[in-house]
């Protein structure tokens, strides 16, 4: 059975390590302040009579001891977007331990033969939140392989401090810690927990689907000057056309599935004046759903719109691609699985899909993955009234457990 005392006492640690001007928790990625959770989470490990280390990404494994057979994990991550929750990250890096806990076999002559039967393990994964850098997951795509450690050069925080500076700074306050190398071969089946990031969301979900984001950038090119000596139907406004793109981006993605969704976050206008009209305006836009097909409906209709916009109001628009993403499955046995332990146990689930980018859909391309979502209380996730019900933590925590113990006893090739 998981600790309450211990899931609560954790994610308190972890929540004071350091705090953001609104009091909300700030271990930004690859900062001094994640590698002390880090630290303090390979401490915990430890007390388990796991080997703590990290590899050369960042991530933390706590691995049994001398143990080379296959490996179940669980775990999320460790960072914090500015002024964070208590429970994004934390809660799936603590209830990854309770699952070591809880898994172990208590006899070291049981099972102690390496063969089909795999142990459990932790797995902590770095950078998780994109914030810093502009990119996320930063950590888990590095391990699978689908961003590359030169690709580290390009992303900048806000202080001109390249990822990987930071990634090295991280390392080496984590240098106390040995340095492992991934069993990603003998890794049989991986979960992570994490709170649920839509309020609709009232019982345990069970993930099977994550929408992986496309992001554009939109920059529109029309014509500066005065703005009390031009008169209105002689401009060319690149603010007024980018104002139509917005709108146009909201109703595009309003025509598809309630599972698309679509922002433009971000809009630079130049030059910048308030008695200068703008000569040019720059967009970044980021999409998100379940369907391949939805996704390329709405980058059809926002071109099209685009291309129209740009045509009537007599500005050049170009739409660049910035980052492609297809939707990722979680492993349908797991997920069948997580909702027959539920039934079994009498925990209200239910099937449901992420918006929001997450490990697990990394981590899905090397391991059978699972994700699971704590029903989100209280106020809004990445913000310090972040809440989840420790009943609904609990239950969560022995959903999980209940599938690893299959996914450590199921011999997969």
């Amino acid at each position: 059975m998981p600790d309450v005392r211990r899931i609560a006492e954790r994610l308190e640690a972890l929540w004071r390590i350091r705090r953001g001007p609104g009091g909300g928790a700030d271990r930004a990625a690859f900062s001094a302040a994640e590698a002390k959770a880090m630290r303090l989470v390979a401490d915990w490990a430890a007390e388990l009579g796991l080997e703590p280390g990290i590899d050369a990404h960042g991530n933390l494994w706590a691995l049994p001891p001398g143990w080379s057979g296959p490996v179940v994990t669980a775990g999320s991550h460790v960072d914090t977007v500015p002024d964070g929750g208590r429970y994004d990250g934390a809660l799936g890096t603590v209830l990854g331990l309770e699952m070591v806990a809880d898994l172990a076999d208590p006899d070291p002559r049981a099972g102690g033969a390496e063969g089909d039967e795999a142990r459990p393990g932790a797995l902590i994964c770095a950078a998780e939140e994109a914030p810093r850098f502009g990119a996320g997951t930063i950590g888990s795509r590095l391990l699978v392989g689908t961003l590359a450690p030169a690709d580290l050069e390009e992303l900048r925080d806000g202080t001109g401090v390249s990822a990987a500076e930071a990634l090295h700074e991280y390392l080496e306050r984590l240098s106390a810690l040995p340095r492992v190398e991934p069993p990603l071969a003998r890794m049989r089946a991986h979960a992570e927990v994490h709170v649920a990031q839509r309020r609709a969301l009232r019982r345990l979900g069970v993930v099977s689907t994550v929408a992986a984001p496309r992001r554009y950038s939109v920059t529109i090119r029309g014509q500066s000057g005065h703005a009390g000596e031009m008169a209105m139907e002689e401009r060319r406004d690149a603010l007024a056309a980018a104002a139509e793109v917005v709108l146009a981006v909201e109703a595009a993605a309003r025509a598809e599935p309630a599972e698309t969704v679509a922002t433009v976050g971000t809009i630079a206008v130049s030059p910048g004046a308030v008695s200068v009209i703008p000569g040019e305006a720059r967009l970044g836009i980021d999409v998100r759903g379940i369907s391949s097909a939805s996704v390329a409906a709405f980058d059809g209709a926002v071109r099209a719109a685009i291309a129209e916009i740009a045509r009537h109001r007599g500005v050049r628009a170009e739409v660049t691609l910035r980052r492609a993403g297809e939707p990722v499955a979680m492993d349908a046995e797991l997920v069948v699985a997580a909702l027959a332990a539920a039934r079994r146990l009498g925990v209200p689930a239910t099937q449901t899909w992420s918006g929001a980018g997450h490990d697990a859909q990394h981590l899905a391309a090397i391991a059978p993955t699972l994700l699971l979502f704590v029903p989100l209380q209280g106020g809004e996730s990445h913000t310090p009234q972040e809440g989840a019900e420790m009943s609904e933590i609990v239950q969560a925590a022995e959903v999980t457990a209940s599938v690893l113990r299959g996914a450590i006893h199921l011999a997969r090739p």
